[in-house]
């Protein structure tokens, strides 16, 4: 009786427990670069308050065409397309429906018609209105038509950071660190520690000015001193252990802040600092391949 129960209960939850691969869907930054039916390249907005994409189109004109827009639909309308270097490509195609378009100023009809959008490797049929956006700086607009299949969007997306990456510590003390992101908290190598007024409860030293030397792969040694932020239990496959925590600056390429790292004698280890997940949550995507 237990174990049909059980069976039931695996049977109800599956579904909600399995992820398709097929089903993720890439990110995408604000901006990004396209390439219009296979050959016009330009830079667009992602916008996920627009319902419908759109396009910079010059010089619409609708062969034989009727003074109601709608009585247009299906006719043939050629327009050119100004790419991010000012050159103009013609497109000619059918015109597949009118879309009215409402905006603070008003509301405003456009013909919608398909392009072919490719993207980071993969091409989509869209549906597209045609408008005049020669005052933005944006030449075509992505909305969540395009979206809402094809990707997520980052406004502040993040870089790629390898499995092991070089840091500036103390504003010019470089270190060669290990991502990790199994660790919490990132830890740096701390050797010749000393508490001012030291007490013998460690967390009784939170708030005191603690010295300590930190080291880099080629030996060299630089003196810090910072105050006590905290004590953090560590655990691992090992056991656990007790941890001073404090303020130092760090700077990865262009992005400089102060983190809270941990002290840890490493000096037995082949990398003098590990980067945990209180910084790269905020700042990268580690590809440990790199």
């Amino acid at each position: 009786m237990h174990l049909l129960l059980i069976l039931m209960i695996i049977s109800i939850f599956t579904p909600f427990l399995t992820v398709n691969a097929s089903n993720i869907k890439p990110v995408i930054s604000d901006s990004a670069a396209f390439i219009i039916n296979h050959s016009i390249p330009l830079i667009a907005r992602m916008d996920t308050g627009a319902s419908r994409s759109s396009i910079n189109a010059k010089n619409i004109k609708v062969k034989n065409a009727s003074k109601r827009m709608k009585d247009n639909i299906g006719k043939v309308v050629s327009f050119n397309v100004v790419d991010t270097q000012g050159i103009e490509y013609p497109i000619s195609t059918k015109i597949l429906a009118v879309k009215t378009i409402t905006m603070p100023q008003g509301k405003e009809n456009r013909y919608l018609i398909s392009l072919s959008l490719t993207w980071n490797g993969k091409e989509s049929k869209v549906m597209v209105n045609l408008c005049d956006r020669s005052n933005l700086q944006y030449k075509l607009l992505i909305g969540r038509d395009w979206l809402n299949i094809n990707a997520l969007v980052d406004v502040n997306p993040k870089q790629i950071i390898g499995g092991v990456a070089q840091y500036i510590v103390a504003d010019d003390f470089p270190i060669i660190a290990r991502t990790d992101t199994g660790a919490a908290s990132t830890s740096i190598n701390a050797t010749n520690i000393k508490v001012h007024n030291n007490a013998n409860k460690m967390t009784n030293n939170v708030g005191k000015i603690i010295d300590f030397d930190i080291t880099n792969n080629k030996k060299e040694v630089k003196r810090l001193s910072a105050t006590i932020t905290q004590v953090i239990e560590v655990t691992n496959a090992i056991g656990s252990e007790y941890r001073y925590k404090v303020a130092i600056k760090i700077q990865w390429q262009n992005k400089i802040q102060m983190l809270n790292m941990n002290l840890k004698d490493r000096t037995n280890l082949t990398y003098k600092m590990l980067i945990g997940r209180d910084w790269l949550g905020d700042n990268a995507i580690v590809d440990s391949s790199l």
